[in-house]
């Protein structure tokens, strides 16, 4: 057997490590399992809980209801009874029995008292609800009593007790069941007494009627409730509103102290409220407790019950519900490993088929992720594979096809009409082998008068935009073909269905077209050439060849220009390189004379004579109008006093960077009016010279005491008057004036530097007078020379 035992054991290790190995290698499948385990197990946990969540409000609400209603009955029975026994009481009170027995006095007739006794006692003795009848005189202060011979005792505790309540300071209730004891232990409740006397309020020295009632009725009613079952070993008791717990003999509700003040606490803070129900723990047993206000001398019926006693239905719904939570959760694990199974067939088929490939051909490993990470690497990697050949094979037909275009544009003249037809018909270009044609060139206009480079990559994606949209809008009407050549430009062969005017008309409206979509798309603008028809294959390049000359001249038309054969044709015969004498002549009169109008039509002109010449002397020209006005502001500044600005910084360099004559136009307009704003009239030049020169002298001699006016005159051999009054016109001060203030900014700098006093300044900055100097220094600095020096010392 044990041989049998040991030949099995390998066999069910093999199998489950089999197992073992699948799972794990398969990830995905084991997502799949884990997934739906953990989603049905969660569904069962929140089910099962909500359930048992919900069974126990249901059930402690239920029994809330039931206590409630419990403590009605036992309220409205309290209510009955006590309704009964006061009339009782007070028909009693006033029976022609009780009355005499409570006023009698000493010599009365003892025969008629025993005999009134008597009845009382019969009374008593007749009726069950009745314990005794208790009478005390006041006048005799003596007890007479009737009924149980617990009470024929004069020794009795209980006439201890009444005794206390009828001397003591607290009022004596009237009408309203007291619990009295018949023993030494005041806390029993051995019977209700019921007092009645005269006066609304008692007062010591009054007769009493007292009637006793037997507490049995509502104690075996408690007694009856807290014997049921569900009510076992729990308590129903009543609770004075001063602690004490009425009850038929000395076991008192099993509670502690705390408890009870706890329960006091909360009916008294719920005086709004005639019932309630609170939860309380009692160490670490929790307690339900329901309480009902009985509206009878404050008393309070109170029911405690045990919270697991009344949970312990909903804990046997719990276990139920955990037991089949586990079955449910079984069931279902193997109804997931089924489904997950017949989930994962197809994937797991791909997957074994993948790798049988992954092995033959080198890719991507399996990833340390799952199945599906996997087959994404290997989708990702064919992809990429794909994209790429599709892009190469793209790439290199847009190459050949380019090269194709170029070739007709270039080698047309030395290509044979069978090799036309074969570029045409391989990559189905939009060309008609037999004409007639159209040759445009579109280049971009350079920014701001600065040559962009040819491999910007912004101006390859406008190039790009250029012939695509050209294509696009083109090729509604016309078969045409498009490329992007050298030296920043793009090409394009328009097929013409004739070469009649309007055709060639509709053409230069759709340039001007894709012009306005390149400059709202992009903010750019380019120029485009047109060349005349072109009847057969092989004038294709030199009419190519034109167009790029033809494109050199946006220079003169400016940018978004479309320039024809016909507009140039002046241009191309002009064999002129030098300007107009009479031109030259007016521009240098215009600037000697500041005739600004004069100058600007003469600088029309001459851009006007500039735009009709040849493209080669255009900029040759510009340079020439420059290095004339230059030579003029020279020969201006020759005969000035003050002298022009001569230095023109990278003029030169502006002008063969700009882009269009009229760029180059206004830069010579800008440098003749900066010329005009720094020229002066021949007076205003001889004034400044005369402030300048009076200012260096005052600066020079303010120290001289003598300095004035009349001195300066007298150095530069001219009137004081006539100085005073250019100098204050040109200054704005008077030369006296300007005197001071000279000779005060040095006083502030020899206080600020120096330690000098200040007779020393004063005869060093050349005032005549102490007090002079102190009223001017004052009035310009609003302080003394003395308090600037120490304001000046403390700031520092």
């Amino acid at each position: 057997m044990s041989k049998t035992a040991n030949e099995d054991r390998p066999a069910w290790k093999g199998a489950a490590m089999n197992i073992l190995r699948m799972y794990r290698s398969k990830k995905y499948l084991r997502r799949i399992v884990l997934s739906f385990s953990v989603l049905v197990l969660m569904l069962l946990v929140v089910f099962s809980g909500t359930l048992y969540i919900n069974a126990e409000k249901i059930i402690l609400t239920m029994q809330r209801e039931a206590n409630t209603k419990v403590l009605s009955q036992i309220k409205f029975n309290m209510t009955y009874l006590n309704d009964v026994i006061q009339r009782l009481a007070m028909s009693l009170y006033y029976d022609n029995d009780i009355i005499p027995l409570m006023t009698a006095s000493e010599d009365s007739d003892i025969f008629d008292t025993l005999t009134k006794r008597s009845r009382i006692d019969k009374f008593a003795d007749y009726t069950p609800f009745i314990h005794s009848i208790m009478i005390y005189n006041a006048k005799t202060d003596r007890f007479l009593w009737g009924g149980d011979p617990a009470v024929q005792e004069r020794d009795a505790p209980i006439y201890a007790n009444m005794r206390a309540l009828f001397t003591g300071s607290e009022p004596l209730p009237k009408l309203e069941m007291v619990p009295m004891s018949l023993s030494e232990d005041g806390n029993r409740a051995d019977v209700f007494s019921i007092f009645d006397y005269d006066s609304i309020g008692y007062r010591q020295g009054e007769s009493v009627f007292v009637l006793n009632v037997r507490p049995q009725w509502l104690f075996d009613n408690i007694k009856l409730i807290n014997q049921l079952a569900w009510q076992e070993n729990e308590n129903v008791f009543i609770l004075a509103d001063d602690g004490r717990i009425l009850s038929p003999d000395s076991a008192a509700p099993p509670i502690d102290e705390a408890f009870k003040k706890a329960i006091l606490n909360h009916v008294h803070q719920e005086q709004a409220k005639d019932t309630g129900t609170f939860k309380y723990s009692l160490g670490s047993k929790p307690k339900i407790v329901n309480y009902l206000g009985t509206g009878i001398n404050g008393w309070t019926l109170i029911s405690i019950q045990s919270y697991d006693t009344l949970v312990s239905k909903a804990d046997a719904l719990k276990n139920t519900s955990i037991v089949l939570t586990v079955v449910f959760l079984l069931l279902a694990l193997l109804a997931t490993l089924g489904i997950a199974h017949r989930l994962y067939r197809p994937l797991g088929k791909l997957v074994s088929f993948v790798r049988q490939d992954s092995d033959v051909e080198a890719g991507p490993k399996p990833p340390d992720g799952d199945e599906l990470s996997y087959m994404s690497s290997i989708y990702a990697e064919t992809r990429n594979r794909l994209l790429s050949a599709r892009s190469e094979q793209v790439t290199t037909r847009h190459i050949v096809r380019s090269y194709s275009i170029r070739k007709i544009m270039t080698d047309s003249a030395a290509m044979p009409l069978a090799e036309l037809s074969e570029l045409i018909q391989a990559h189905k270009l939009q060309i008609n082998p037999e004409g007639p044609y159209l040759i445009c060139v579109m280049k971009l206009d350079e920014r701001n008068g600065a040559s962009g480079r040819e491999d910007d990559p912004d101006r390859r994606l406008l190039r790009f935009a250029i012939a695509n949209i050209a294509q696009e809008l083109l090729a509604r009407t016309y078969p045409i073909e498009t490329v992007e050549m050298k030296n920043d430009h793009v090409a394009a062969v328009i097929g013409l269905p004739d070469a009649s005017a309007s055709a060639l008309g509709h053409i230069r409206q759709e340039i001007a077209g894709i012009q306005d979509v390149i400059a709202k798309m992009y903010r750019a603008t380019f120029s485009a050439a047109l060349s005349e028809d072109v009847q057969a294959y092989r004038s294709v390049h030199n009419h190519y060849a034109s167009c790029l000359q033809q494109i050199r001249y946006t220079l003169a038309f400016g940018r978004q220009s479309i320039i024809t054969p016909s507009m140039i044709r002046d241009n191309l015969s002009s064999a002129e390189a030098a300007l107009p004498p009479e031109l030259e002549k007016k521009l240098t009169e215009s600037m000697k004379s500041n005739q600004d109008e004069a100058f600007e039509k003469t600088l029309d002109k001459i851009f006007a004579f500039i735009a009709s010449l040849n493209y080669d002397y255009m900029v040759y020209m510009a340079l020439h109008v420059f290095i004339l006005m230059k030579q003029v502001i020279k020969e201006m500044n020759a005969i000035r006093i003050v002298s022009l600005p001569s230095e023109q910084g990278d003029i030169n360099q502006k002008i063969m960077d700009c882009a269009s004559l009229e760029d180059m136009k206004r830069i010579l307009l800008d440098l003749y009016r900066g010329m005009n704003e720094s020229k002066r009239s021949p007076e205003q030049e001889r004034n400044e010279i005369l402030a300048d020169t009076v200012r260096d002298i005052i600066m020079q001699n303010y120290a001289d005491t003598n300095l004035s006016l009349q001195m300066i005159g007298d150095m530069m051999k001219l009137s004081p008057d006539y100085i005073g009054k250019l100098f204050k016109k040109h200054q704005g001060l008077s030369v006296a004036e300007y005197i001071n203030d000279a000779r005060l900014r040095q006083a502030v700098n020899y206080l600020e530097q120096g330690d000098h006093t200040i007779n020393d300044l004063i005869e060093r900055i050349g005032f005549g007078t102490r007090s002079n100097f102190f009223r001017l220094f004052k009035n310009k600095y609003g302080t003394t020379p003395k308090e600037y020096r120490i304001k000046r010392n403390l700031t520092e």
